[in-house]
């Protein structure tokens, strides 16, 4: 069966082969073809034209991305709520013809996601990847039916969209000296200069080849935090007007004080009008500014802040922040958008209108802050550090814990769960240099994430997802992408505390190259 398993299925005996060449679709899902075409078709090479037609139709009484499959003798009909939903139930079909030597069972299937947001982060600040690299994750995301490409797009580290506004941005922020490593028996600086940036038609582009896929892109724009690159670019947007340069290291360090100025007049309409560069990009509801790892000395000696502080009657720099992020909250707001924050950037005065994606325990009062928050009716996306960080090693984060989780925050009521969105992993590229390294971080990780967003608990088994997993290894083989083997079971605890701290302390490829060898 696929991944994410189905909500219910009734297969008979008996199989047909199906057209996955050429598709039936009524008028109100022709936005659909080129996403459920894709799907059909995802790895295979020598597809021909005979086999019973696949008609899609457009069920009014369907949620945008429900859908049902039902498959006789004579063909097979797909109701769906959506362009989304028919190009998932063509995920579903194609999944169902690799399971079974390319015919599709007779029967009905009947699915719908459990939860509305169901994400995946890449980070294309740390180290820079192709446009075709990004689309092939999509692929995969749709394949596994996502619906949320979240693009971290700002960083200390390097800027990566075309700027018509600030050109400096590019010419200047885009490109970093140097890269500090941990590999191949090297720890330092490479001196390799390293960047780039998309150019607003590959974003453009980008944006229409996921929506065929029934994804929408979430861009996000780092503040006041993890914005060196901008600074470096254009540095009197900070406290103090002094040269810096783009960060070539990582973590949260020295450089991690250089903020926006909170009490500069000119910092907030430098960011409105890059935010309208974005929002011009991305026309949908999300948006992301950060907020996080912002560390506050720089706030603490500047008199500008401490003034801004007192006029606006805030106790602390953390409040500032709060003050800060919610004059950008509202300008979004003003342009019919949806800010999100990650939950280092929650505190008392945040706007409750605010997304607060989760991904630490180590903010300020850690989960219970945000179980207060959710219980108040705030919303939540759960990102949790320790589950659905694909960067980390396998070691740390085995592909069983990855499963295991589930999408709730202790000491919240059950009917205050629908304030939690969904889901989102998240691919930070520190230590990801190489397309190879990209997808051995991600697969399987992604096809198990798929299923704590879309499956109903009932119907999750870690054995069963393992056995369904196998067809997809197939599918990775074909599309060429290297993927985690032997990674199904957990090692034993001290092969795991040995393999994280090769990782932190000396080798960020050392399961790759052991995998190679």
């Amino acid at each position: 069966m696929p991944i994410p398993q189905v909500r219910k299925q009734q297969l008979r005996n008996g199989a047909i082969s199906v057209n996955r060449r050429a598709v039936l679709l009524d008028s109100s899902l022709e936005d659909a073809q080129e996403g459920v075409l894709a799907m059909l078709r995802l790895g295979e090479k020598n597809l021909n034209d005979s086999g019973a037609p696949i008609s899609f139709r457009y069920h009014d009484a369907f949620a945008p991305e429900q859908y049902r499959i039902a498959a006789d003798e004579t063909g097979v009909l797909v109701e769906a709520g959506g362009r989304a939903a028919a190009v998932y139930a063509a995920a579903t079909i194609a999944q169902l013809c690799a399971e079974h030597e390319g015919l599709l069972p007779l029967g009905e299937i009947e699915d719908a996601p459990e939860k509305s947001w169901r994400g995946l982060l890449i980070d294309v600040c740390r180290h820079f990847f192709s446009m075709q690299t990004v689309k092939t994750l999509v692929d995969l995301m749709a394949y596994h039916k996502y619906n949320r490409l979240h693009l971290h797009l700002t960083e200390d580290q390097g800027f990566r969209f075309e700027s018509e506004r600030f050109p400096l941005l590019n010419s200047v922020g885009s490109y970093r000296k140097s890269t500090f490593v941990k590999h191949a028996e090297f720890k330092g600086e490479d001196g390799v200069l390293h960047g780039g940036f998309y150019t607003k038609a590959e974003l453009r582009e980008l944006v229409r080849y996921a929506k065929a896929r029934g994804i929408e892109i979430v861009p996000e724009i780092d503040m006041p935090g993890h914005a060196l690159s901008m600074i470096a670019a254009y540095p009197e947007l900070a406290c103090v007007n002094e040269p810096v340069e783009v960060a070539t290291r990582f973590g949260v360090t020295d450089f991690s004080n250089k903020l926006f100025c909170a009490g500069r007049e000119e910092t907030l309409p430098f960011l409105f009008s890059l935010l309208d560069e974005v929002m011009e990009l991305f026309p949908y509801s999300y948006l992301h500014i950060g907020g996080d790892e912002a560390l506050k000395s720089e706030w603490k000696r500047c008199a500008r802040c401490q003034r801004a502080m007192r006029e606006q009657g805030l106790k602390n720099e953390r409040e500032l922040q709060g003050y800060f992020l919610n004059r950008v909250i509202a300008y979004l707001e003003e342009h019919g958008r949806k800010a999100i924050v990650w939950n280092d950037g929650l505190c008392d005065t945040l706007s409750k209108s605010a997304i607060v994606q989760y991904w630490t325990p180590l903010s300020h009062n850690g989960p219970a802050q945000m179980a207060q928050y959710v219980s108040a009716g705030g919303k939540a996306i759960l990102s949790p550090v320790t589950r659905v960080y694909y960067d980390y090693p396998y070691a740390a984060t085995p592909l069983k814990k990855t499963y295991a989780y589930r999408p709730t925050l202790r000491g919240i009521k059950k009917k205050q769960e629908e304030n939690i969105l969904g889901v989102e992993a998240a691919i930070w590229t520190e230590w990801i240099d190489t397309e190879e390294k990209l997808f051995f971080q991600t697969l399987p990780r992604l096809a198990a994430t798929a299923e704590t967003a879309w499956t109903h608990r009932a119907n999750l088994s870690y054995d069963g997802f393992l056995q369904r997993l196998q067809t997809h290894y197939v599918l990775y083989d074909r599309l060429g992408l290297t993927y985690a083997k032997e990674k199904e079971r957990p090692e034993n605890i001290w092969r795991r505390i040995w393999g994280t701290w090769t990782f932190f302390a000396r080798e960020t490829h050392a399961e790759l190259l052991k995998q190679k060898r």
